[in-house]
């Protein structure tokens, strides 16, 4: 025992403690299937392709609440839908510009003309 406690470079007490330990069972209830989720949620899917998981949990919450059932929880929807690529793709802009800085326009804007406050007329009635 002294020499795996040397060439693994923990003493010899850590070594016997983690011989003696039994292995550790997982606390906490098991986790639900997701079958029936998943059938649920490509069902919601299948009226519009476009549904986020956000979207998906509210109609899902919905139908469970109609039906006196337990609505899923809104974490779990995103899980099951991101392990079984339900998921949309995350929208990161485009690449290329729409214009280059200069657009067409049919006539100058005149309202700021002369400048920002000073856009109106002066009153003749304070003069």
């Amino acid at each position: 025992m002294k020499t795996v406690a040397e060439v693994i470079g923990v003493s010899r007490s850590n070594l016997a403690d983690r011989l003696q330990e039994r292995c550790k069972k997982r606390i906490g209830r098991p986790p639900l299937p997701d079958d029936e989720l998943v059938s649920k949620i490509k069902a919601v899917i299948a009226e519009l392709a476009t549904y986020d998981y956000r979207r998906v949990h509210a109609v899902l919450k919905r139908q469970a609440l109609a039906a006196g059932l337990k609505p899923p929880n809104h974490k779990r929807v995103y899980r099951v839908m991101k392990v079984h690529g339900l998921l949309l793709d995350r929208h990161v802009g485009g690449d290329e510009r729409r214009h280059d800085g200069r657009t067409a326009v049919d006539e100058r804007n005149r309202r700021f003309a002369r400048g920002p406050d000073r856009h109106r007329a002066p009153r003749l009635d304070r003069i």
